[in-house]
């Protein structure tokens, strides 16, 4: 299905649920509150159906609270859904590479939750983390105890992934795993100086391709950034420079607001998708050999 953003940005304007009195007018308060979670849903859907649409429920909860919190104060109500809606989606994005990140071992929602708050404060406190000094302060910010806080550490050391950064809201995720995967944690990739560093990263090891394999990566991996670099002109200037940028492949995912799928490239290039996949596996692999090295 196709959604047209601004037609459910209009709706959601226009919408006069807000000038309704809930408690006098309540049935009609609760059939223009659902339309509202529905033009929300949508309204996302028309920005990124392929990234949001997995999130269903998460996006109603967060409208519903949205709609049940908001007061004419804070603004326009989309602005402060959309704020909503963007720290919801890190700490989803964010839970979900973790788990991945330790290979299928089972944390409880505390377990994630002490773990984002530990890679905070070891962030922030830039101390030696192996130091008793370190484990008192953290122990007293966590209200943990020493044991605890080692536990912690032991779970920082046996993570198996590379190339990680922390959000706004302290949650671990790994680049390499957000570019592949198209689940983006805007607030950490779109770090100008970071971003840009990362950028030349793949131009170094791109650069030592093969003459054959340089033009299907160029498009698997001008697909995969462009949707998240066209916010910050600082970026995308440096992202246009790269060896392995393709303006027709640039400009054709901001047409569609979407990445180009394997299917199309490895249909252009007479390949398999099967193909496509290990071509680009590879590509990360160096990617994250590279990084490790420079770390």
């Amino acid at each position: 299905m196709n959604y047209n953003k601004d037609e459910y940005e209009k709706l959601i304007d226009e919408s006069n649920l807000f000038s309704i009195d809930k408690e006098k007018q309540r049935s009609l308060y609760k059939r223009e509150a659902l339309k509202m979670v529905e033009y929300l849903y949508c309204y996302l859907l028309a920005i990124k159906q392929q990234q949001y649409e997995p999130y269903g429920m998460e996006i109603v909860a967060t409208a519903k609270r949205c709609i049940e919190n908001y007061k004419s104060e804070s603004g326009r109500f989309l602005n402060y859904f959309n704020s909503a809606w963007k720290k919801e989606y890190g700490h989803i994005v964010g839970k979900e590479i973790i788990r991945e990140s330790f290979s299928g071992i089972h944390f409880t929602d505390e377990d994630e939750r002490n773990f984002r708050k530990y890679m905070k404060l070891a962030q922030s406190l830039g101390i030696d983390t192996s130091t008793s000094e370190f484990n008192e302060k953290i122990s007293d910010a966590m209200g943990l105890s020493i044991k605890e806080v080692n536990m912690l550490r032991d779970m920082v050391n046996c993570k198996i992934s590379a190339g990680t950064q922390l959000n706004e809201e302290g949650e671990e995720y790994s680049i390499i795993d957000q570019i592949d995967s198209g689940n983006y944690v805007e607030t950490g990739f779109l770090q100008a100086e970071e971003a840009i560093n990362l950028l030349d990263l793949f131009d170094d090891v791109f650069q030592r391709l093969q003459d054959r394999q340089k033009p299907m990566l160029a498009k698997i991996l001008t697909s995969k950034l462009t949707l998240i670099v066209i916010d910050d002109d600082k970026i995308v200037n440096s992202f246009k420079t790269q060896s392995y940028f393709d303006n027709d492949i640039y400009e054709e995912c901001i047409r569609r607001n979407d990445m180009i799928q394997t299917k199309e490239i490895a249909m252009y290039f007479g390949k398999t998708e099967a193909s496509v996949s290990r071509t680009w596996k590879d590509f990360k692999e160096k990617i994250i050999e590279e990084r490790n090295k420079r770390s």
